[in-house]
C-alpha cells in the first residue's frame, strides 16, 4: 500500500493577531480549527485500510478449514 503525502505544506495555518478584534481573532482559530479538522479527516480516509474486510473473511476461511482437516485426520486414526 503506498500512501502519497502532498511535500508542499500550507503556510496557512495559525493567524497574526496585529490590530484585530477579539472577535476576527476567535474567527481566525474557529476557521484554522476547521481546516486542520477537514485536512485531518483527508488523511484517516487515505490512510484507512480499504481491504481489512476481505483479508479477515480469507483468514476466517483458512482457520476453519484448517480445523476442519485436523478434525477429520484425528476422527480416521
Amino acid at each position: 500500500m503506498t500512501v502519497t503525502v502532498p511535500t508542499k505544506v500550507r503556510t496557512t495555518y495559525g493567524w497574526s493577531a496585529d490590530s484585530k478584534t477579539a472577535a476576527e481573532i476567535a474567527s481566525d482559530i474557529r476557521q484554522t480549527r476547521y481546516r486542520l479538522d477537514a485536512d485531518i479527516r483527508a488523511l484517516r480516509a487515505k490512510l484507512a485500510p480499504k481491504r481489512l474486510l476481505p483479508v479477515a473473511a480469507i483468514t476466517g476461511g483458512l482457520t476453519a478449514l484448517s480445523l476442519l482437516i485436523r478434525f477429520i485426520r484425528r476422527r480416521r486414526r
